[in-house]
């Protein structure tokens, strides 16, 4: 298998758990000749995709996990405004994966799901993996420019939580006393 392809295949699994990483990473392998900048996003696009669809799909057959209070406020949102939930299913930071299950409740058809949730995510990878692409080498040159401070900021961190260990100490101490 070449690298290029595991690349693709790495990001269709990645975009599904580890979201904005997989497309940031897989531009800055891009950019580094390991893969196609646009491979990249696509691969990234499926497999968000494809987890949104695994989601809808539990929302949709799922009866029991749609008890929770929490789904409330998301399928009220999917039945106000459905076109804006599926395709806030990839921008909307902390409904990801309660906005597809909200919207396979809600009794969206299939095909219109896939339809918006596609484009959304097409932008969403197109966008982040424009991100990783050309802020991703400006990111390296920073952490490869602080290798000279590894071990002073190494220190100071370990002070920094000695310190704040020995101050929670006290605390509890100075509670437990009064």
């Amino acid at each position: 298998m070449s690298a290029a392809l595991l690349l693709y295949a790495t990001m269709v699994v990645a975009a599904s758990f580890q979201e904005e990483f997989a497309p940031l990473a897989g531009a800055l392998a891009a950019h580094h000749g390991h893969g196609e900048i646009w491979l990249v996003g696509v691969a990234c696009a499926a497999g968000s995709w494809l987890h949104g669809v695994v989601l809808f799909h539990l929302g949709r057959t799922g009866r029991g996990i749609l008890q929770r209070r929490v789904f409330e406020t998301q399928l009220a949102f999917v039945r106000e405004n459905p076109i804006r939930a599926m395709l806030g299913t990839r921008f909307l930071y902390g409904m990801r994966l309660a906005l597809p299950v909200a919207c396979g409740a809600a009794g969206i058809g299939f095909w219109r799901y896939a339809l918006w949730t596609a484009l959304a995510a097409l932008a969403w990878a197109g966008l982040f993996s424009a991100v990783g692409w050309i802020a991703g080498e400006a990111a390296i040159h920073l952490i490869v420019g602080m290798r000279r401070y590894e071990i002073p900021l190494g220190i100071a961190l370990l002070v920094a939580g000695v310190v704040f260990w020995l101050w929670r100490r006290w605390r509890v101490r100075q509670a437990v006393t009064a």
